[in-house]
Formats: structure tokens, sequence, C-alpha cells
């Protein structure tokens, strides 16, 4: 299964092309996996929790994520086949394994792109400053 975000203004990557390239890709697999690929890293993770894996890109990096946690940053001309590297390893493994060092690299880089982007609108964080709004009696 394959969800992917409707995209925005946002987008830092060729997210058709590579929608494209996992949705053929997916085919080859006889059990269901869910992959998300999402447009922006501000977002990111966060919105596709819920998925077995996915990805999120920017300023030509991605992220690869499974199960709502980072588990490595790559560049983003990598990000379909790290993509499939991790699918794949975890099929043969029974599991996902997450190397601690990736994944703070990982995380560290995400962090970085949600501050850089702070001071952003989005609706997420437009539903946030209403809802602490109405805690407040606003």
């Amino acid at each position: 299964m394959l969800i992917a975000c409707p995209t925005c203004g946002r987008l830092q990557f060729d997210m058709d092309t590579v929608v494209v390239e996992i949705e053929r890709r997916l085919e080859a697999y006889e059990d269901p996996i869910e992959v998300a690929v999402l447009g922006c890293a501000v977002n990111g993770i966060g919105e596709a929790s819920h998925a077995d894996f996915g990805i999120t890109g920017a300023k030509n990096e991605g992220l690869i994520f499974a199960h709502g946690k980072p588990l490595r940053k790559v560049p983003q001309d990598d990000l379909v086949d790290a993509l499939f590297e991790e699918i794949d390893k975890s099929i043969d493994k029974g599991k996902v394994e997450v190397e601690a060092d990736k994944a703070s690299e990982g995380a560290a880089w995400l962090a970085k792109i949600e501050e850089e982007n702070a001071d952003e609108l989005t609706p997420e964080r437009i539903a946030q400053m209403g809802e602490g709004g109405r805690r407040e009696g606003r």
C-alpha cells in the first residue's frame, strides 16, 4: 500500500517520479507493506507514523523512517533504493533493525529542518495555535 501526500508549496524533491518508482517496485512484494511518501520533512514522519516505512525529503537529502522512527538520512537521489534496502533487510531479518548512529543522525537532520522552518504556518501549527487559544479561554 502506498500513501503519498497531496504535495504543497513545501515540496523539495521530485515526488511524482519517486511515487511512481516506489509503486512499481512494491508490486514485487507478496506481503502487504505500507509505505508513505511525504513531500516535506517539516510534516514528515509525524503524519505517517502509522506506516511500515516511509521517506521524506528536503534540501537534496531525505530521511527513511519506519513506524514513525528515523532510520537514516540519505542523498535524495538514493531515497528509493535505500528505502527498498531497508524493506528487504526487515523482511530477511523479520524485523526492522535500527542502527542507533544512523537513526540519531537522521533525527538530528529532521530537527534542523524543522527548526529552519519553525516560523512556517503549517496546518498542524495553525491547529495547535487554536488549541492553545481555546485552553487559555480565547
